[in-house]
């Protein structure tokens, strides 16, 4: 309204039951949608970390079979030669890498019945037994 070229203040009017329960309804929701937020937020961060670790073990794991994979492919030469120095240089090498916790376990029973046919290598072959058992106990205390 208009009086003299001034604006009056609408008189206030009273407010339905409806417009006070939407107001305390969008009240309610202002303080409530962050905290809906921020649940769900956390919710999905936490399993998305889950599921990165979970990845990252597998990961962990098939590199570790490739290494032990190629392990395996270069040691096998050596073990089967006829040369005794080949063969201990051989079981010398899985020594070394049963401590790593990279060795092929698959070799364990060739090296023993190795050690038992070539008492030249006996020593070397029960060397590599001993760390092979190493890294089993490791693997299964789960140090990798």
């Amino acid at each position: 309204m208009f009086r003299g070229g001034n604006l009056l203040p609408m008189p206030d009017l009273p407010q339905s039951n409806l417009d006070k329960t939407l107001d305390r309804l969008s009240k309610i929701a202002g303080t409530l949608l962050p905290l809906v937020v921020a649940l769900v937020g956390g919710l999905y961060t936490y399993e998305k970390d889950k599921n990165d670790a979970r990845t990252q073990q597998r990961e962990e794991r098939r590199d570790l079979q490739q290494v032990q994979y190629g392990n395996l492919t270069a040691l096998i030469p050596l073990l089967t030669s006829q040369d005794p120095s080949s063969r201990a240089l051989g079981m010398e090498i899985f020594t070394s890498e049963a401590k790593k916790r990279e060795a092929p376990l698959d070799l364990v029973p060739a090296i023993k019945r190795l050690g038992a046919e070539h008492p030249e290598n006996a020593s070397q072959a029960a060397a590599a037994v001993e760390a092979a058992n190493g890294q089993t106990t490791a693997r299964r205390r789960g140090n990798p």
